[in-house]
C-alpha cells in the first residue's frame, strides 16, 4: 500500500515548468499567438477559451517578444516599448505588473457630439513555484459614448460586458470591472482554476454557446486533458439585476442581486490532425426553484453525469442547453468552423415545417485564413450566424441563458441572422483592421408587450401574468406559425476601420485612430452614426460595440 501512495504522490507532484495563467481573451491582443496555435501540428484544443498557457508547447510571451523584438537601451525605453512596468522574480517565482489605460477622444459627426473615455487600471500576473499561477486586473472608467451605445446603455443599465452604468456628468457613465483567478496544475493532465472572469466557446468571432459578451462572474473550472481528449467542467454563478424591478421590490435594503447558477460540461475531441469536434451541455437553475427547497442543488455538481436526464429525474423546471462545435483545418493556413445550439426542439414539428415556437435552435458557419493569398500577417475571416426566436429564453426569465442584463451567447439574443467580414493586417508595429457586419432581427414592437422572440428576458409564456410581475412581456403570439424576424424588423449595417501603432506589446498599448459607420433601421425610425475617435489605449479585452 505504501508503494501505491508513493506512486500517486509522484504523479501528482510532477513538475510543470510552464505558466498556468490564461491567454487573454482579447482578439486584438492575442492574434499573433492564436495564429501559431491554430497553424500548429500539435494536438491543441482550441475552442474552450481562455486557453491555459501550459496546455501549449510554446511560449506565448516569446511569440509576442519575437514579433516586436527591438533591443532598447535604458530603463525608460525598455519599460515603455518592450517590457512590463514592474518585474519581480526569484528562483521559484515571478510577478509582473503594468498599468491599463484608455485615454481617447471622439466625435459623432451626425449629431456633432463629443465623446471620450478615461480608463485607469492595472494588470498583474504571477507564478509561484511550478504549480500555482494567478492573475488580476482592474479598470475604473468614465465615458461618453456615441448615441446608439448611449441609448442601449440607458435601456439595459449596463455598459456592454463591463458592468453597471452609473450616471456621470448627465451625458456619460461611470463603470468599473475587476477580474482575477488562481490556477493550480498538479500535473499535465489536471488543471483547476477558481476566479472571477468570463469564457468563450468556439473558433469564430461570435459564439452561440458561451461568449465573453457579458460582465464577469465567479467560476470554478476543472479541466482534464489526455491526448486527443479534453474535458472541461465549468461551474458559475450569475446575477439577475432585473429582479427587484420586475417584482416591485424596493432594493435599498437588499444586499446584492438574486443569484442563479450554471453547471456545464464540455468535451473536446481532436478526431484527426485536421478535424475536431466538441459537445456542450449546460443547465441554468435558481435556488429555491422547488417547493421546500432552500439551497444549492448538489445534483448539478456531478462532473460526469448527463445533465438533461438528471434534470428530468428530479422533476426540475430548469433550463437546459446543448450544443456542438466543430473545426476542420484546410490548406493555406485556413480552417472551417461551425456551431449548432439546441435549446428545445421537436423533430416531428421540424419535419412538418409548421413554425413550432419551441424549435429553439441556431447555427454558425465560418471560415478563417491566416497569411491570406500569401500576404504575411493578413488575416481574413467571414462568418454567418442564425438563431431562431425564443432560443436561450425561458418560461421563467429568471432562469434564462443570460447574466447581468446581457445574453450569455450572441449579443443580439435570438430571432436574428448576421453576416460578418473581418480583415486584419500588421506590418512591424503598425496594424490595420476593418469590419463589415450586416445583421437583422425581429425586435420589440412599440407599446406591445408580446414577446416576438428576440429579448431573452421576456417570458416565452404567461409567467408575468401568473406571478403578477411586470417587464417580462405577455408571452408568445402563438404556438405555431412562428417566423424569423417576426416583430419589429430591424436591420443594422456596421462598418469600421482602425489604424494602430503598437507601443508596448505586453499590454497591447497602442495609438489608435478609428472610424465607425453604423446605420440601423426599423418601423420606429432610423439611427445613423458617423463616428471618429483617437486615443492611446491598452487593448486587452473584447468590447462588443458593433451591434
Amino acid at each position: 500500500m505504501k508503494y501505491l501512495f508513493a506512486l500517486i504522490f509522484t504523479v501528482i507532484s510532477i513538475s510543470i515548468s510552464a505558466q498556468h495563467t490564461n491567454l487573454l481573451l482579447g482578439k486584438n491582443y492575442n492574434q499573433n499567438i492564436i495564429k501559431e496555435v491554430y497553424n500548429s501540428d500539435d494536438n491543441y484544443h482550441t475552442s474552450f477559451k481562455p486557453i491555459i498557457k501550459s496546455n501549449l508547447n510554446l511560449s506565448a510571451d516569446s511569440i509576442v517578444e519575437n514579433k516586436y523584438s527591438t533591443n532598447y537601451k535604458g530603463w525608460f525605453l525598455r519599460k515603455t516599448f518592450q517590457e512590463h512596468l514592474f518585474i519581480l522574480k526569484g528562483e521559484d517565482y515571478k510577478v509582473t505588473a503594468s498599468p491599463i489605460i484608455n485615454l481617447s477622444k471622439g466625435k459623432e459627426l451626425v449629431d456633432s457630439k463629443s465623446t471620450f473615455t478615461n480608463t485607469r487600471g492595472y494588470l498583474i500576473e504571477g507564478h509561484l513555484g511550478k504549480t500555482i499561477s494567478f492573475a488580476t486586473s482592474f479598470a475604473e472608467n468614465q465615458s461618453i459614448f456615441p448615441n446608439y451605445l448611449h441609448k442601449n446603455i440607458k435601456t439595459d443599465k449596463i455598459v456592454p460586458g463591463q458592468g453597471y452604468a452609473r450616471d456621470f456628468k448627465e451625458t456619460g457613465f461611470d463603470y468599473g470591472m475587476s477580474s482575477g483567478y488562481v490556477s493550480y496544475r498538479a500535473n499535465k493532465m489536471f488543471a483547476v482554476q477558481f476566479g472571477h472572469g468570463k469564457h468563450f466557446i468556439g473558433d469564430g468571432f461570435r459564439s452561440l454557446l458561451l461568449s465573453d459578451n457579458t460582465f464577469n462572474y465567479p467560476y470554478l473550472r476543472i479541466q482534464t486533458t489526455f491526448g486527443k481528449v479534453q474535458y472541461t467542467n465549468l461551474y458559475t454563478e450569475f446575477m439577475d439585476i432585473n429582479y427587484f424591478a420586475t417584482h416591485g421590490v424596493d432594493n435599498k435594503d437588499q444586499m446584492g442581486y438574486p443569484k442563479k447558477y450554471m453547471s456545464s460540461h464540455y468535451l473536446s475531441i481532436n478526431a484527426t490532425k485536421k478535424l475536431s469536434f466538441s459537445l456542450y451541455e449546460a443547465i441554468v437553475w435558481r435556488m429555491n426553484h422547488a417547493p421546500g427547497s432552500s439551497g444549492f442543488d448538489v445534483n448539478y455538481l456531478n462532473p460526469i453525469a448527463m445533465l438533461r436526464p438528471m434534470e428530468f429525474s428530479i422533476n426540475s423546471p430548469d433550463n437546459v442547453l446543448v450544443g456542438l462545435n466543430t473545426k476542420y483545418k484546410l490548406p493555406f493556413s485556413s480552417y472551417l468552423y461551425g456551431q449548432l445550439v439546441l435549446d428545445e426542439f421537436s423533430i416531428t414539428d421540424l419535419r412538418a415545417k409548421n413554425g413550432f415556437w419551441a424549435n429553439k435552435i441556431g447555427y454558425q458557419l465560418g471560415y478563417k485564413m491566416f497569411d491570406a493569398f500569401k500576404v504575411k500577417n493578413l488575416t481574413l475571416q467571414t462568418e454567418y450566424n442564425y438563431v431562431r426566436p425564443y432560443t436561450y429564453a425561458h418560461h421563467n426569465p429568471e432562469q434564462n441563458y443570460a447574466h447581468y442584463n446581457q445574453p450569455l451567447a450572441h449579443p443580439l439574443g435570438s430571432n436574428f441572422s448576421e453576416f460578418l467580414f473581418l480583415a486584419k493586417y500588421s506590418f512591424k508595429r503598425f496594424e490595420i483592421d476593418g469590419n463589415i457586419i450586416l445583421a437583422k432581427y425581429g425586435g420589440k414592437v412599440l407599446n406591445d408587450p408580446t414577446s416576438y422572440g428576440n429579448d431573452v428576458y421576456f417570458s416565452t409564456g404567461n409567467y408575468a401574468e401568473e406571478e403578477g410581475l411586470v417587464g417580462m412581456g405577455s408571452g408568445r403570439p402563438s404556438d405555431f406559425g412562428i417566423e424569423m424576424y417576426q416583430g419589429n424588423l430591424t436591420t443594422i449595417n456596421y462598418q469600421s476601420l482602425n489604424v494602430s501603432y503598437i507601443i508596448n506589446p505586453h499590454t497591447n498599448l497602442k495609438f489608435k485612430l478609428g472610424v465607425t459607420l453604423r446605420d440601423a433601421k426599423n418601423d420606429d425610425g432610423q439611427m445613423q452614426t458617423k463616428f471618429i475617435n483617437f486615443g492611446i489605449m491598452s487593448d486587452l479585452f473584447n468590447h462588443y460595440y458593433d451591434i
